[in-house]
């Protein structure tokens, strides 16, 4: 059997038991209340760091990448996206609320020369913004208005004849003449038929014709081009055939039936049958047509 034992205190014994008990009772509320002010204190102090301090308040800005684009006119535009407050109280350009996809939205939407762009955040203050541009490689013109089109036969922009990129890299114009829309985004053209017209202007000049700028074609569905000389003599291409086979004819027929010194005459030069050429000269009557074999092309003479 268990015994038990009653202890039996009276006086000052008991007395102290009791206040020692008291006062444990008291210190714990006391830790309690500080632990909860303290962890008052921390959150408050942590909450106004992430979202008021100066210190995650995003101040610098790296555009990289840029050619023609000028980097400050990108950095201003961010920055400028950056300004104001959410909900009147918390600062937009605080690093943690800084959306890339809302950065790269309004940069594509405001600076169609972007192909492409990647937004990198860097702890705790900084932005770095890499830049993939586009190379405008001509104008397309229908109706009134003119696009610039990339070198994978976009429109990406209206062309603006006084801008840098159109001024500087002396762009060559085709003009469509059945006036068809042309929209923003749209592919017009093949980067095969960009390179073809791209490729007619150096070989011309070899051959010893100045061409204008001005190119034109009935539609971008025709697969022609026609390329006009300071001389208002007209040459009609067909990119249906290789512009090396085109050349080999055109450089017969020089040699063959216009001489040097008649070239400033002709009025037109049509390669856009494979191995033939017509051919015509500005004082000519009404012609007749008559077929002269040469030693690679077949040639027919309008004069």
């Amino acid at each position: 059997m268990t015994k038990k034992y009653i202890q039996n205190c009276t006086g000052d014994i008991c007395s102290d038991g009791e206040n020692k008990a008291g006062r444990d009772i008291v210190s714990a509320k006391t830790g309690r209340i500080i632990f909860f002010v303290l962890l008052v204190g921390f959150v408050s102090v942590s909450v106004y760091m992430v979202l008021f301090s100066q210190y995650l308040q995003i101040v610098n800005v790296d555009v990289l990448g840029t050619r023609e684009l000028d980097a400050a006119n990108l950095k201003q535009k961010l920055e400028d996206s950056l300004q104001g407050k959410f909900f009147g109280a918390i600062p937009k350009n605080n690093f943690l609320f800084v959306s890339q996809k809302n950065i790269e939205a309004a940069l594509l939407n405001d600076f169609k020369k972007i192909r492409s762009l990647k937004v990198v955040k860097k702890f705790p203050d900084t932005v770095s913004i890499e830049i993939e541009e586009r190379k405008a490689l001509l104008v397309w013109c229908s109706g009134e208005k003119c696009f610039l089109i990339d070198e994978n036969g976009y429109a990406y922009n209206e062309a603006d004849f006084n801008s840098p990129e159109l001024v500087q890299n002396h762009l060559l114009q085709i003009n469509e003449t059945n006036g068809q829309d042309v929209a923003i985004g749209s592919k017009i053209i093949d980067p095969a038929y960009e390179k073809y017209v791209l490729g007619i202007k150096d070989a011309l000049f070899a051959m010893g014709f100045n061409l204008t700028d001005q190119y034109s074609t009935p539609s971008r569905m025709a697969e022609e081009i026609s390329v006009k000389t300071d001389q208002d003599s007209e040459l009609h291409f067909s990119t249906q055939f290789s512009l090396d086979s085109a050349l080999r004819t055109l450089s017969l027929i020089l040699k063959k039936e216009i001489p040097e010194e008649k070239r400033n005459d002709i009025a037109y030069i049509d390669l856009r049958n494979e191995n033939k050429a017509f051919y015509k000269f500005k004082n000519a009557q009404q012609p007749t047509t008559e077929n002269q074999p040469v030693t690679e092309a077949e040639v027919k003479k309008n004069r």
